[in-house]
């Protein structure tokens, strides 16, 4: 977590900018901050609390990028992830460790 937040720090400037369009700020987001929050997930277990945690981030990081503030009574996190062009965090840790059992069968 602390070094998707450093991450994601570093790339404020960018993501908060008026001038790329929303997509662009999702896809530097998917890039950087999202594969340095999600690395090496695909082969650890993950509890409930743990996926909570990197779920309610995520959420976080999404909400600040699009300029949401805590006080708005109620945003859906799907809405802002179709409007960065991101996919949920469910979904991509799902795909990453299907990636990761392929590539562990085709080795055996």
């Amino acid at each position: 977590m602390k070094a998707a937040w450093k991450k994601f720090r570093e790339l404020l400037p960018v993501l908060k900018s008026r001038h790329p369009p929303f997509k662009t700020c999702g896809q530097v987001y998917n890039t950087w901050v999202n594969s340095a929050m999600l690395h090496a997930r695909e082969t650890l277990a993950l509890t409930k609390p743990n996926l909570h945690r990197l779920q309610r981030n995520d959420r976080d990081m999404v909400r600040h990028i699009c300029n949401i503030k805590p006080e708005v009574a109620f945003v859906r996190s799907n809405e802002l992830l179709s409007r960065l062009g991101l996919e949920d965090l469910d979904f991509v840790l799902r795909e990453k460790r299907l990636r990761w059992c392929g590539i562990v069968m085709r080795s055996a």
